[in-house]
């Protein structure tokens, strides 16, 4: 609080809202995801759309790739992917990069499993 003070905290969270808002523009844009749970805040959910086990090898698939880190969770009956901005220092350009990671892994899980 002393070092940013309130309006500064504000800004911070706005600002992180609107990263996590272009991410979940992202996601819709494309048919191969879908997004189960409204967004709060600066966390977004996703999925592929597919089995519980697509997406587990989808979130090792990142992960594993060293540019991009996500946790996931079970939520209800489905498995998600949580996209948190959190960092102080992010910046648009670094959902911009995330997506590009996120969704060639995508392309690069769907066509191995329909060549």
């Amino acid at each position: 609080m002393r070092l940013y003070g309130i309006s500064g905290i504000q800004q911070f969270i706005r600002n992180h809202i609107e990263m996590a808002k272009r991410f979940e523009r992202f996601v819709q844009a494309s048919d191969h995801f879908e997004i189960p749970v409204k967004p709060a805040l600066g966390l977004v959910c996703f999925r592929l759309k597919g089995s519980n086990e697509l997406n587990k090898e989808f979130m090792k698939a990142i992960n594993d790739s060293g540019k991009v880190h996500l946790l996931g969770t079970q939520l209800r009956d489905q498995y998600v992917l949580r996209m948190a901005v959190a960092s102080e220092q992010a910046k648009e350009s670094d959902i911009d990069v995330t997506w590009k990671v996120i969704s060639s892994i995508a392309e690069a899980i769907m066509e191995k499993r329909n060549p």
